[in-house]
């Protein structure tokens, strides 16, 4: 299992026992009275008395409708229009601050998420609203899908344009740089084989061998300079190369005349 993922159903989990603790312990405690909205209450005992939700839907598909079915359903398990109201909010509740969460977690990161749906899931106004049996948690409970929703398709949308910029990228070599892939599997064409110019044993012959022959040139030419050699006047014997060193007894090389 991915380590996010698994990071990210703990923090729901959490933030999910912590909102329904407080919101039973407000309950338990704290609550004193239970107000419920008039027509809410006669749309849904008509529902009972027809022992039906065909009524629900006479006027048409509306979102007082499904809040009146819902209702009906929570009666069902409680036995009371009043006790199943609070429970229902208290449902709409903790799905709201679930996608609440997502929300925050998608626009900024996980923990930033966390934290803001925490300050929801405490809020002392927000926990009070119990008493109140009407449509308006479910009502922020649609308001709070839709933004979600909304928000991955967005999310989705910018991660697949960006697989696609990366995939575009990725196909299209630097032409500056060599293709890694390349010089592993094949050889580079444009790497020729250079010619050895190390240094070697130059050979007399070699040279001979390789000398560019001229043709005799056909226009008259200055004579040619005759080679000759300078030697010495006389042959050195040997004898009378010593120079004649003066007394230097008592005197300083600077002395010398």
């Amino acid at each position: 299992m991915n380590k996010k993922s698994w990071l990210t159903g703990l923090l729901i989990i959490i933030l999910s026992c912590i909102a329904v603790l407080v919101r039973m312990y407000y309950v338990n405690t704290l609550m004193t009275e239970v107000n419920i909205s008039e027509d809410i209450y006669n749309a849904a005992k008509v529902s009972i008395d027809t022992n039906g939700l065909k009524t629900a839907f006479a006027d048409g598909i509306r979102i007082e409708s499904f809040y009146i079915c819902n209702l009906y359903l929570a009666f069902l398990i409680f036995g009371n229009f009043t006790v199943a109201g609070v429970y229902l909010n208290i449902l709409y509740q903790v799905l709201t601050i679930i996608l609440v969460y997502i929300l925050l977690r998608n626009l900024t990161n996980r923990f930033i998420g966390f934290a803001g749906s925490l300050i929801l899931a405490i809020f002392p106004i927000y926990i009070e609203s119990l008493s109140e049996v009407t449509m308006f948690h479910m009502q922020l409970l649609i308001a709070a899908f839709v933004c979600t929703v909304v928000d991955l398709i967005v999310c989705l949308i910018f991660r697949r344009h960006a697989v696609k910029i990366d995939s575009n990228t990725e196909q299209t070599p630097n032409p500056l740089l060599p293709d890694v892939a390349a010089e592993k599997n094949q050889p580079d064409e444009s790497m020729s084989i250079l010619p050895d110019t190390s240094m070697k044993e130059i050979r007399y012959d070699d040279l001979e061998d390789n000398k560019v022959q001229y043709i005799e040139n056909p226009l008259p030419v200055p004579k040619r300079r005759e080679h000759k050699e300078m030697d010495y006047a006389f042959e050195p014997t040997g004898k009378d190369d010593d120079y004649d060193v003066s007394d230097m007894t008592g005197k300083d090389y600077f002395d010398i005349e």
